[in-house]
């Protein structure tokens, strides 16, 4: 094989091969995994005991803090934004040509 990235394809054909001793991808990043039976719970993360409430992880209240502001961000820019389409100004030219506003 010839070309700008042969060397790279044969280098790391060859570094799969001296892993696991083939170059099929089984055990690779796209292999099935080893888990034999999924327990069906979400993400693999247990429930809480009954009468508890989940503890939030560090990353979760600042990433719902920044999707309420940018929701709300959005929602106010978007509503205050000036309307300069081609309808809108058809629309004004027309009414002033017509009643000479």
């Amino acid at each position: 094989a010839r070309g700008l990235f042969a060397g790279a394809r044969r280098a790391a054909a060859q570094q799969g091969q001296r892993r696991n001793g083939s170059t099929s991808s089984k055990g690779g990043f796209w292999s099935e995994g080893t888990k034999e039976k999924t327990d069906g719970l979400l993400f693999g993360e247990s429930p809480p005991a009954a009468g508890q409430s989940r503890k939030w992880e560090s990353w979760e209240a600042p990433w719902y803090a920044t999707l309420v502001g940018s929701v709300v961000l959005l929602t106010l820019g978007l509503s205050a934004k000036p309307n300069n389409g081609i309808t809108s100004w058809a629309k004004e030219e027309a009414m002033k040509r017509r009643y000479g506003n």
